[in-house]
């Protein structure tokens, strides 16, 4: 028989690899949104957060906070107040501080061993040190700080001498009424408007007057709520198409009603009446809880946080609110606990871009709400001793607990005294949770890479957080400074940025399994360090 030449059996079963990889991959940035509350725990944006801490949301990316460094020490005690005067001249500049009823010239800073003397000594008030300020320019030219405290009445300071303005009818004195029955002191139309204590009377001086005759104007049959004036404002905005700019004075009750009147002259009631009356809800204690920004004015309540254009277009709180929506559930419940506790106060800080919310100083974890006013979305700042905050000369500083006054938003560490740096910058985040593929699937977690710009290589504790974790496991590692490289005991991956850092961004394991999944983080790492996004990489699995 003829040989057949031998013919291997057709391959029915295709080849495979060794090992069949099941791995997926997914990007994400950096929640450039900030702070959202109101989004379900499945699935929320992947550009907001649940946590975030220290790292502000920028335009490209979450940047880590600036520290802050001792600017004055050794105050009489808390910092109750800041007050700056600063004149049309630009002489005589002064920012001032209270502390235990003595004011405190700290517009230089001082050695941390120095006692500083008072300028002034006001020791009564109810509370004591507690100032409500202004600068204004009398209809002669004359430009002095006014200032009241409940208690202890109404001063001026004219760049040299504090000055009291008491009852009566000759020069620096007010007829009508005692000014140390005042409690608050604001400026509309060129007319100083202060609130008497515990009542629903206003009282108005003349035109472009700090001193003189005083006329009440008694708000009490508007306020349906009750309670006493808490604050008078002076609102300025444009209005609608052919109507150009209003200005206009809001009234807040203790209860939460607010008025909004216009018109020239209180002694009219023609020209000056009531055009707006809304109920917001109790307002903290003390005179804080308001902030002029820019068109606007913001208030906090019981009822979280709302701003005025808001109200006017009947908006506000839950519905419609278009900037505090994402937050005023959580800071609703805060500060309807804390009313009745200083201080609650919100401060617009122009060289930050950031609108500050500072809790009441129950506070001990130093903790405040912040409001990237660009980038139009939220944050809490942590580290910052700050019982009350000013800035001044295109600085802020913040007064504390214990005597003392800090220079924030400034160097690499936080509470560097003299020339001793202070504790590293540390942030925080735990993004809204992710589906990562297909939602109802249980995935095992392998990797997650955060990435960064820098001028070094920041210190991270990375991982990924199952439904519905918000805690973060572990101890970041050190922060070493500029010129390192190492993170844990891997090296980061670096490549160059156009921009003034590097880009840094390494894998690190990830263990554990979920549906659903959230970057957790914390980071040491240079002031202005951006945090730009992260990738995780998963392998699912089945449903059950």
């Amino acid at each position: 028989m003829p040989l057949v030449p031998y013919q291997h059996p057709r391959r029915t079963v295709p080849r495979r690899s060794s090992g069949t990889q099941n791995h997926q991959a997914f990007p994400f940035g950096a929640p450039l949104k900030g702070l959202d509350v109101t989004q379900p725990l499945p699935g929320g944006n992947p550009l907001t957060a649940i946590r975030l801490e220290n790292l502000v949301p920028r335009v490209m990316g979450c940047q880590m906070r600036r520290g802050y460094l001792r600017h004055t020490s050794n105050l009489s005690g808390e910092v109750r107040s800041e007050m700056k005067y600063q004149s049309p001249l630009g002489v005589n500049k002064l920012l001032a501080a209270t502390a235990a009823g003595d004011i405190y010239d700290v517009t230089t800073a001082t050695s941390s061993v120095t006692v500083p003397v008072p300028v002034l000594s006001v020791p009564t008030g109810a509370p004591v040190g507690e100032w409500t300020t202004l600068n204004f320019t009398t209809n002669v030219g004359v430009h002095v700080l006014l200032m009241v405290n409940p208690g202890s009445g109404y001063w001026i300071y004219d760049g040299t001498t504090f000055t009291q303005i008491t009852l009566g009818a000759g020069p620096n004195q007010i007829s009508g009424i005692d000014p140390v029955l005042f409690s608050f002191v604001t400026v509309y139309k060129n007319r100083v408007w202060f609130i008497e204590k515990d009542t629903t009377r206003g009282w108005y001086l003349e035109f472009g007057e700090y001193a003189g005759v005083a006329t009440d104007f008694d708000f009490g049959s508007m306020l349906p709520n009750g309670g006493n004036l808490q604050a008078l404002i002076n609102w300025t905005y444009d209005g609608s198409s052919g109507v150009g700019v209003q200005n206009q004075l809001v009234i807040v009750s203790n209860m939460g009603d607010v008025l909004v009147y216009g018109g020239d002259d209180p002694a009219s009631a023609s020209t000056f009446q009531v055009v707006g009356r809304w109920f917001i809800g109790r307002v903290p204690v003390g005179n804080r809880f308001f902030s002029n920004y820019q068109q606007d004015v913001i208030l906090l309540s019981e009822r979280g946080m709302v701003f005025m254009s808001e109200l006017m277009r009947g908006q506000g709180f839950f519905q419609n609110a278009q900037i505090a929506g994402a937050i005023n559930s959580a800071l609703a419940i805060e500060i309807a606990a804390s009313l009745d506790t200083r201080y609650w106060e919100i401060k617009f800080l122009p060289q930050e871009q950031l609108l500050i919310i500072n809790r009441a100083e129950t506070n001990i974890e130093n903790l405040q709400w912040a409001y990237e006013v660009n980038n139009k979305a939220f944050t809490m700042l942590r580290g910052f001793p700050m019982l009350t905050v000013e800035s001044f000369e295109g600085s802020t500083f913040s007064g504390d607990l214990d005597g003392n006054i800090w220079q924030c938003f400034i160097g690499g560490t936080d509470g560097q005294i003299d020339d001793v740096p202070g504790a590293d910058l540390q942030g925080l985040v735990v993004t809204a949770f992710q589906p990562l593929g297909e939602g109802i699937r249980v995935k095992r977690f392998h990797m997650v890479r955060p990435s960064f710009i820098s001028d070094s290589a920041p210190g991270v504790q990375a991982g990924l957080n199952s439904e519905w974790n918000l805690e973060i496991t572990g101890n970041v590692p050190a922060y070493l400074g500029a010129g390192s490289g190492a993170w844990d005991v891997g090296l980061w991956d670096v490549a160059v940025w156009s921009g003034s850092g590097q880009s840094y961004e390494a894998w690190t394991g990830a263990a554990g399994s979920g549906r659903y999944g959230a970057l957790a983080m914390k980071v040491r790492a240079s002031a202005d360090t951006i945090f730009v996004g992260w990738q995780a990489l998963v392998e699912p699995g089945g449903v059950l």
